[in-house]
């Protein structure tokens, strides 16, 4: 059952540093589930005990939370290799967000009291995988607070402007296509659609930046800084 992504799942964060007769062992330690989900599915809802932690192995989910005034915010969009649940699974053990399928998916959930509990002794290599979920934890926790700075800004052009930022130092250009759509972003971003698509309309104006869809280019890098200051 296992076999056919293992080659797949050296190649994720959670098993750097282990051989594969490794992560075989730990396969038949752990016992993970795999489940396939069809596009638009809940896979986990916020606030309902956790089942496990959750790596996308093929597709694409979205993580996001409601507001307590009922509004949808995309926290992320998670693509193969990405994990899920490891922050509340060695914290509430509930689902702090809700989970669902952006395309038809295929998740594996591993149970997280086996990944720090006592293993199978024929299974080398744990100290290993607790090591590389504490630095995956680590910089989900960095994450997140980048997310909580950008919801507390209270100017669109501001987000914008920092998001935009962010995509600029991942890709190392000018020009990229970021992960969203336009009623995504917005979600992302906590802004009505209709102002997210007015002051795109305003910076592109102003000649600070471009864009087609989500394909984005920014002109005036001085300028798109300059918004935030």
């Amino acid at each position: 059952m296992y076999e056919k992504w293992i080659n797949q799942l050296m190649k994720i964060e959670l098993f750097k540093n282990l051989e594969k007769e490794q992560l075989k062992s730990m396969l038949f330690c752990l016992k993970p589930n795999i489940k396939t989900y069809k596009k638009n599915e809940t896979i986990t809802i916020e606030g309902e005990q956790l089942t496990g932690i959750g790596i996308v192995l093929d597709g694409k989910v979205i993580i996001c939370k409601e507001t307590l005034a009922g509004d949808r915010v995309i926290m992320s969009k998670l693509t193969v290799g990405e994990l899920f649940g490891e922050v509340a699974a060695f914290s509430t053990n509930i689902w702090l967000s809700t989970v669902e399928a952006y395309t038809d998916c295929t998740i594996m959930f591993f149970p997280p009291q086996k990944i720090v509990g006592v293993c199978h002794k024929s299974c080398t290599g744990h100290k290993t995988l607790i090591q590389n979920m504490l630095q995956i934890v680590a910089i989900k926790a960095l994450i997140l607070n980048e997310k909580v700075e950008l919801l507390s800004l209270k100017s669109i052009r501001e987000k914008i402007s920092i998001y935009l930022l962010k995509q600029y130092n991942i890709n190392n250009s000018l020009i990229f296509n970021i992960p969203l759509n336009r009623k995504e972003l917005a979600e992302y971003l906590l802004v009505s659609r209709p102002s997210l698509s007015r002051e795109l309309a305003n910076m592109k104006q102003e000649g600070i930046l471009d864009f087609h869809r989500n394909s984005f280019k920014i002109i005036d890098l001085e300028k798109l800084k300059a918004c935030l200051r």
